[in-house]
């Protein structure tokens, strides 16, 4: 039986070719995903891509040496998503039901994270007097693309961590700069793809 004339087929090969991730949030895609698992996984490897699932349950592919064009995610969404990351296992996370407002996250991180580095990841380059807005401007222009890639839900109030989330944290707790070790079992079993210059990022993303 073939699955490519299904729309769930469609709309799940448009979410990996760009580097998204299927989460149990939407559970009818997330089920299509593991009744049909190895015929995905055949159908992807043609490509060059490997199709994972995550011990957290949900679903990603990465592109290695193969025939789709890819590319890392940029610096300030690899940050911002470690952030969110340390975030999400926060108590007072889970008794607002998972969700954290916008204004609370974008004011936390501007306080907890030195001003040198903000302007380093999100704003480089930037003459001092438009900084600040940058940094703003950058922050959300990261957690939409976020949204995107299914890490998160994003309203214009609040932002709910997802599963995918947590492929942020590894890299999260070694303080993006993992040992060897560390390094290939994040290869391995979580599919980070590091650049070439030894920068972490997570995952290649279709563009």
């Amino acid at each position: 039986m073939t699955i490519f004339h299904d729309d769930e087929f469609v709309e799940i090969d448009l979410l990996l070719r760009r580097g998204g991730h299927i989460n149990r949030a939407n559970m009818a895609l997330y089920d299509y995903m593991c009744q049909h698992l190895t015929q995905l996984k055949d159908f992807y490897t043609r490509y060059g891509c490997s199709l994972y699932q995550h011990p957290d349950g949900f679903f990603f592919a990465t592109v290695k040496g193969g025939k789709l064009q890819t590319r890392l995610l940029p610096k300030s969404c690899v940050h911002l998503g470690m952030f969110i990351a340390l975030k999400a296992r926060d108590p007072e996370i889970t008794r607002s039901s998972g969700r954290i407002s916008v204004n609370q996250l974008l004011q936390d991180i501007e306080t907890s994270v030195p001003r040198d580095i903000l302007q380093q990841v999100y704003a480089p380059k930037r003459r001092e007097a438009f900084v600040d807005e940058c940094i703003n401007d950058e922050l959300k222009k990261a957690l939409k693309m976020l949204a995107e890639l299914g890490f998160i839900e994003l309203t214009d109030l609040a932002i709910r961590p997802l599963e995918a989330i947590s492929r942020f944290a590894e890299l999260a707790r070694s303080n993006n700069d993992p040992s060897d070790e560390n390094r290939l079992n994040l290869i391995v079993t979580r599919g980070v793809v590091f650049s070439e210059g030894d920068d972490a990022s997570e995952g290649d993303t279709d563009e």
